[in-house]
């Protein structure tokens, strides 16, 4: 009876120490070896990452050196985007057609003074434009093809005065560009930041 006892307990401690040895193993060589693949995976993704772009780069050079006038092209486009300066008639009348081509009332336009934003200037305008809901989608759609950067930034609807599905829209605007030249017209005009009809 002793010795089944004795065996026994060997056979435990031999367990024990093997479940030891096991945690060891795990700790000082699988874990750590799992640490560096996973170390080892993450630089492969970079530099397959950084791989990746530079061939990009390459193929943007190769197309410009078969056509070096597009770079100047997308110069201009960008600039007719952004122009130097506010140009604030031009917003309105771009604004204004757009909405004239939705089917939308143009009913007033207020513009704020521009700020400075890193390396171009930003206008703030608040508009009101009466019509119908589908006007308003169509709308959108004219200006996302404005020559001219115009961005919405909120919009807040209402019921006209005449009625569902008559609606009442307010627009905040932004629009860019690159000089501070005729920002003074929007302090002095009568209604520079103040508010008007177009």
């Amino acid at each position: 009876m002793r010795v089944r006892i004795g065996a026994g307990l060997w056979l435990l401690a031999v367990a024990i120490v093997c479940l030891i040895v096991l945690v060891l193993g795990l700790f000082l060589i699988v874990f750590p070896q799992k640490n560096k693949v996973g170390e080892v995976e993450d630089r492969i993704a970079e530099v397959e990452t950084s791989i990746q772009t530079e061939q990009n780069r390459l193929a943007q050079l190769k197309q410009l050196e078969k056509d070096p006038e597009q770079f100047t092209r997308q110069i201009d486009v960008l600039k007719q985007r952004i122009p130097e300066n506010v140009e604030l008639a031009d917003v309105i009348e771009q604004i204004d057609h757009a909405a004239e081509e939705a089917g939308l009332d143009f009913y007033s336009f207020t513009p704020s003074i521009p700020v400075a934003a890193q390396n171009f200037y930003v206008m703030t305008c608040e508009s009101v434009f009466n019509g119908r809901y589908f006007n308003l989608v169509e709308f959108f759609n004219h200006i996302e093809r404005l020559p001219r950067s115009v961005k919405v930034v909120k919009l807040e609807i209402q019921e006209a005065d005449a009625g569902l599905p008559y609606i009442q829209a307010h627009i905040t605007f932004r629009v860019f560009f690159t000089t501070t030249e005729g920002i003074e017209g929007l302090v002095t005009s009568p209604g520079g930041g103040a508010g008007g009809a177009p």
